[in-house]
């Protein structure tokens, strides 16, 4: 027997704070992203700065400082 533990979902790095989150690309309404709502531009804003998974502390910091760059 092998001693891997069984997980559906992988545990990776923040891209851009480094926190340990647990991906659930494969069941992304429960993803702990899925908690920020963005828009179409702020998705689009968000994927020109970082190619990778985000925590959602940092999803909702860079829809915040998205807003402040376009004034909303």
């Amino acid at each position: 027997m092998s001693n891997i533990p069984h997980s559906k979902h992988e545990i990776i790095p923040c891209e851009r704070c480094g926190t340990a989150i647990e991906c659930k690309a494969n069941s992304y309404t429960k993803c702990q992203c899925s908690v920020v709502q963005l828009s179409i531009n702020e998705v689009q804003y968000i994927s020109e700065l970082y190619d990778g998974c985000l925590c959602a502390k940092c999803l909702f910091e860079l829809q915040q400082e998205y807003r402040e760059e376009i004034g909303v």
